[in-house]
């Protein structure tokens, strides 16, 4: 597991970012990974394909480097209430349901660079690793502030 944070300090502080409440921010505030991370929460995707769409300006291994940048857009929307992360589980009989992260867990889960990209399984089947979801107050924003078709890359300011 690679690690963005290596001292307590360090982690302490991130720990207190997470789970506050802050005002509701409308599409127009959110910066181009929010708005990506918002896109793919409403299609239930994995991470992995959250990687794929964001950013399509660098390769894999680019984007790889900078997660840190994505998983705090990803808190950042979690503790507004817009979205959740779902650990996706399918039992021997195929049956699948899933867990919600606890907010206390997300940074060392996130940090974790196998989370971000598909397995030989999940690639093919989509059935396993973490989903993000959006919540009713995501729904809403995605609904009120937003017209047209979803597009991850209308707001990446790298492509311009």
């Amino acid at each position: 597991m690679t690690n963005w944070v290596t001292t307590g300090e360090e982690v302490e502080v991130r720990l207190q970012m997470l789970c506050h409440d802050r005002p509701v921010r409308t599409w127009g505030d959110l910066s181009h990974e929010e708005q990506c991370l918002m896109v793919n929460a409403q299609e239930h995707d994995l991470l992995p394909s959250v990687l794929w769409d964001w950013r399509t300006d660098l390769d894999q291994e680019d984007k790889l480097t900078l997660l840190p940048v994505l998983a705090t857009a990803l808190v950042s929307l979690i503790n507004d209430g817009l979205i959740e992360v779902r650990q996706l589980v399918v039992d021997v009989n195929g049956s699948g349901s899933y867990e919600v992260i606890p907010c206390g867990q997300l940074p060392d889960v996130l940090a974790d660079q196998a989370v971000w990209e598909y397995t030989d399984h999940s690639w093919i089947h989509r059935d396993e690793g973490l989903a993000i979801v959006e919540t009713h107050a995501g729904r809403e924003l995605s609904l009120t502030d937003r017209a047209g078709v979803p597009d991850p890359q209308s707001s990446n300011p790298y492509l311009k």
